[in-house]
């Protein structure tokens, strides 16, 4: 039988990828480019649809031309994307808005209305305690309504790329499942948009898109698209999921009580399950569903915690960065070795790496801190306190997903994403946790996913599941110190009671300084 590649498009909020794989999950040929956006003031970033179109069909045509497979073996094509954002499209499927990513905080106020108004609803029927892709649409609706007069549907970015791909009318436009959560207008469990959220907010659901599975085709390569990435026209696409979602698909999370923690510019800690509970007590736990129908992954976000990583290396690591380029290493394996020196805990010195803000549960007021340092404390304390500041979050979050489901006992924690490349990092969150860690084999588990999907759709794999389960590759443990475990049980406990100490200096401190 003549073998077939399938082709993975990862759509990020700074780099675009695009990877070849032949059937046995192997990785032929990646390409990536960077994100163009514009931030002409504070709180404003611009990134527009069309760019993203155009760099990703350049992307697939550098993967395959790197692979050197035969182009016309392409037996489909699969895709994520960003998660918090919105845009809207015409009736011909072109842009009329920009790409509304998480960083263009504009309609954040809208955010905080749906809130106000309907949380207990939000979070029952839309498994999230937030609403990007709603509030978006809100912000539109009522800042620029002729925008959003001219707007036939609003969609995701990834979903913009592959309509566009497709040559899809406004009419036919898709989402997948496992964005839903961020929309905060759905009915998860029903998997269909909700007529009291929907009537709520007065937005119609003739602007929303269809909902679809992630392994389902959306349509064919138009000739167009496929003369400008260099591939036959006629390829199925497949919708594919979410990045989220579709790395955890890649990393094999796929059976109940597997965690995954993905060490990214926004981390997240995730857990497989098999049921659909809303964490209304905590308001800690965004409950994303999984590309395997009936799978959920109830999950705890950081938001921009990688960001907070890099922000300190820029801002106070010259000399690192110098070292580590006479070194020809990283900057951030100089910072690790040094802060490897000292003791769990950082000698007394406790850490919020929340710069942005705390997203799960949701405290956009709570900003970053460091407490306790003395005269004796060096950069490398400051240093490994953020990194301890994110494994607190974690300790805290599996608290509630224990809470929340007691009949699932996770043994392990899989680590992605570029932090897991530091063992420091993983050594601090095994020990705070309690839980082995085990970092995967290097790999870009979303776009593996995204081949997976588009396997299932085209017929080449026969389950979803079942294949997920094959692929991942375990490459370094790291087994909790129970003495240090002990020891961080304490720090865990005082980093819950700060948020409700600190809140309101924290507000009083922003209405000071604005």
């Amino acid at each position: 039988m003549k073998e077939s590649y399938l082709i993975g498009i990862d759509l990020g909020t700074s780099l675009i990828k695009s990877a070849v794989y032949n059937t046995g999950g192997e990785c032929l040929g990646r390409i990536e480019k960077s994100a163009p956006e514009q931030r002409p003031e504070p709180g404003v970033c611009l990134q527009s649809g069309d760019e993203f179109y155009r760099l990703a069909l350049e992307a697939v045509r550098e993967a395959v031309d790197h692979s050197g497979v035969d182009a016309r073996a392409v037996a489909g094509i699969g895709f994520s994307g960003q998660m918090g954002g919105a845009m809207g499209v015409d009736a011909d499927f072109e842009a009329v808005t920009e790409w509304s990513n998480p960083f263009d905080s504009r309609y954040m106020p809208y955010t905080g209305r749906m809130l106000q108004q309907a949380r207990e609803q939000i979070l029952r029927q839309s498994g999230s305690n937030a609403s990007y892709f709603g509030s978006k649409i809100l912000w539109w609706k009522n800042e620029f309504p002729e925008m959003y007069r001219r707007a036939r549907k609003f969609v995701f970015l990834a979903g913009f790329v592959a309509g566009k791909m497709a040559g899809l009318s406004a009419e036919e436009a898709f989402v997948d499942r496992t964005y839903l959560i961020m929309t905060g207008l759905v009915d998860i469990p029903n998997n269909r948009w909700s007529d009291e959220l929907c009537g709520l907010f007065d937005i119609g659901q003739e602007k929303l898109p269809r909902i679809v599975d992630s392994s389902g085709v959306i349509g064919q390569l138009t000739q167009s698209a496929a003369e400008q990435c260099g591939l036959r026209s006629g390829i199925p696409l497949v919708a594919g999921a979410g990045d989220k979602p579709a790395g955890y698909i890649g990393a094999g999370m796929v059976e109940p009580g597997a965690l995954i923690d993905e060490s990214a510019t926004f981390a997240t800690l995730s857990l497989c399950v098999d049921r659909y509970v809303p964490d209304a007590k905590y308001r800690t736990l965004e409950t994303f569903p999984s590309p395997v129908a009936g799978q959920y992954y109830p999950t705890m976000v950081l938001m921009g915690s990688g960001a907070t990583h890099k922000w300190f290396k820029d801002t106070f690591g010259a000399e690192e960065q110098q070292e580590a380029a006479e070194a020809g290493v990283s900057p951030y394996a100089i910072l690790d070795r040094k802060a490897a020196a000292l003791p769990p805990g950082s000698e007394g010195l406790l850490a919020l790496g929340t710069l942005g803000g705390r997203g799960c549960p949701s405290d956009p007021d709570i900003r970053g801190l460091w407490m306790g340092h003395s005269w004796n404390h060096k950069k490398e304390h400051f240093y490994r306190a953020l990194l301890e500041s994110f494994a607190y979050e974690y300790g805290y979050a599996l608290k509630v997903m224990r809470e929340n489901y007691p009949d699932i006992v996770p043994s392990e924690v899989r680590v992605i994403g570029g932090g897991a490349a530091s063992d420091l990092f993983s050594q601090i969150k095994s020990d705070v946790t309690g839980l082995p860690y085990v970092r995967l084999g290097t790999c870009d588990y979303a776009l593996l996913g995204d081949a997976l999907m588009a396997g299932v759709g085209v017929g080449v794999y026969d389950d979803l599941r079942e294949q997920s389960k094959k692929l991942a590759t375990r490459e370094k443990e790291y087994q909790p110190d129970e003495s240090n475990h002990r020891g961080y049980r304490n720090y865990v406990r005082l980093y819950e009671n700060m948020f409700d100490r600190l809140r309101e200096s924290f507000v009083e401190l922003k209405g000071i300084s604005t």
